[in-house]
């Protein structure tokens, strides 16, 4: 769990991994380079020896999973981000289905999303929207390329971690996303669980120069794969594709809003706020408020 600057979420996001229905794991929290009450919070919870806390000076999230990486001692690896959660059957459900898929590279499960502007909980899930990965890794692999289907919150066996090499640190976003392609590129494939095994927190709308950022970070993911990995002539010309596109976005969006795109906002803003009780629900389904209230999150909005 890399945490910067995140003293509000971070607290939360330990509890739902104390939470589990299993006990035998470590939890390895990065605090990097956090210049508010981070490394006090997760001291707090130090008390539960599973907890660990390591330190690196403010180089950015692909460094400090690295570095989480290097000190990880179990059979899998799991990624949590912050400000999210884990639900409690998370590590059970996620061990069982890599158990019965030997040879697979990762694992992914669904999630709910939690909107971080108005508390919310959205009715539709994290991957409602995308389709399950093919059997064959060169199927996933060309999936992938496509757009990135993965949550954060995947599985994967240590040893293929240490076979690719850990996150690259060249990216400054979508480092994961990397990950997941240099992993299929190994010839691993992927299995999804349907299942809502954790809570990804909506950031309130990125601003531009964020987007921006990500899109030049995208170009440069696409431009490893297409420079550096082994693909097939289809594979790499997808990836150059997808540089461009990036590329061209990114651009679009460094000289900031333009009135257009700002009246465009606003109106989907607009559309977005007469959908509301279409797409989110007024309160969290029963099966959810009581978890969230036990972790916190209610209180940590508050706050």
């Amino acid at each position: 769990m890399p945490a910067y600057n995140a003293e509000r979420t971070v607290g939360p996001a330990i509890r739902s991994v104390l939470a589990q229905t299993r006990a035998d794991f470590e939890l390895l929290v990065v605090d990097d380079g956090s210049t508010d009450g981070t490394r006090a919070v997760v001291e707090q919870t130090m008390v539960d020896p599973r907890v660990r806390l390591l330190s690196t000076p403010g180089r950015g999230p692909a460094a400090a999973r690295n570095a989480a990486l290097y000190w990880a001692r179990g059979r899998y690896v799991c990624f949590l981000d912050s400000d999210d959660l884990y639900l409690p059957r998370y590590l059970d459900e996620m061990e069982q289905a890599l158990l019965a898929h030997p040879g697979v590279g990762m694992a992914y499960p669904d999630a709910w999303v939690l909107s971080g502007r108005t508390g919310r909980i959205r009715k539709t899930s994290t991957l409602a929207e995308y389709p399950g990965p093919p059997d064959d890794a060169l199927g996933w692999l060309a999936l992938l390329i496509d757009y990135n289907v993965v949550h954060y919150m995947a599985m994967v066996p240590k040893a293929v971690l240490v076979e690719v090499g850990g996150f690259d640190e060249r990216p400054r976003a979508a480092m994961d996303y990397e990950l997941w392609l240099r992993i299929a590129a190994r010839g691993y494939r992927a299995i999804r669980i349907d299942k809502r095994l954790g809570v990804y927190r909506e950031t309130p709308g990125s601003i531009t120069s964020q987007r921006a950022l990500v899109n030049a970070n995208l170009r440069k993911v696409y431009e490893i794969v297409a420079e550096e990995y082994e693909l097939a002539p289809p594979l790499r010309a997808a990836a150059l594709r997808q540089a461009r596109a990036a590329a061209l976005r990114a651009q679009s969006l460094a000289g900031g809003p333009s009135l257009r795109a700002r009246l465009e906002r606003g109106l989907a803003l607009a559309r977005e706020a007469a959908l509301d009780s279409r797409r989110w629900y007024s309160c969290p389904p029963p099966e959810l408020r009581s978890f969230l209230e036990d972790m916190g999150v209610f209180e940590d909005r508050a706050s």
